[in-house]
């Protein structure tokens, strides 16, 4: 087994870029840009912040992935063997990349991906905690699309997804403390990170 060091340095600014133990995903506190931690070193990703809903603030940032994502539902198949149409559309996923009970990943996941909308340029303050990768992100989206088709009334047996990844890209995402948690500044729903 061969161990190697990688230098935590910005690799926009040459900053040096600061995160948690298990920490996979970093945003430089100095110029904003964000950087995944992969097999090869840093490597860049385009990010962006999400704007807190009118009224809220920010106390602290969080990481999440942002993706277009586009989604073909087929072989949908129902009760009895009966096939049903399947369908097509690009979305937009929020994902947070951040460790919390996946309840809590999967309910934030689904409301930021309804409530999300405009964006702006990252804050220069610290963002730490990311530990999904956009792998992992794309197999949650798998799971919310098919929860989604599960809830429909006609008693679905099974199904075929297929997601194909149009873009992606880190955004920081505005929280509240609130109680033993985080309160999102976008939906308002509560979370409890690292659990």
């Amino acid at each position: 087994m061969t161990l190697r060091l990688i230098s935590l340095d910005c690799p926009s600014c040459g900053s040096a870029l600061h995160g948690e133990g298990l920490d996979t995903i970093f945003f430089c506190d100095h110029c904003g840009d964000a950087a995944t931690l992969g097999e090869d070193g840093l490597e860049m990703v385009e990010s962006a912040a999400l704007v807190p809903a009118p009224g809220r603030s920010a106390g602290t940032w969080r990481p999440a992935w942002l993706i277009e994502a586009e989604i073909t539902v087929s072989e949908r198949v129902r009760y009895k063997g009966r096939r049903s149409d399947g369908w097509q559309e690009q979305r937009t996923f929020v994902i947070p990349a951040f460790e919390m009970p996946l309840g809590d990943l999967t309910r934030m996941a689904r409301a930021l991906s309804e409530a999300a909308g405009e964006t702006r340029e990252v804050p220069r303050e610290p963002i730490h905690g990311g530990t999904l990768d956009v792998d992992d992100a794309v197999t949650l989206i798998r799971h919310i699309v098919i929860g989604d088709e599960v809830r429909k009334s006609d008693m679905l047996a099974s199904v075929q997804v297929e997601i194909e990844v149009v873009e992606s890209r880190l955004v920081a995402i505005p929280f509240e403390p609130f109680d033993h948690g985080l309160r999102c500044s976008i939906t308002g729903v509560t979370v409890r990170p690292g659990q």
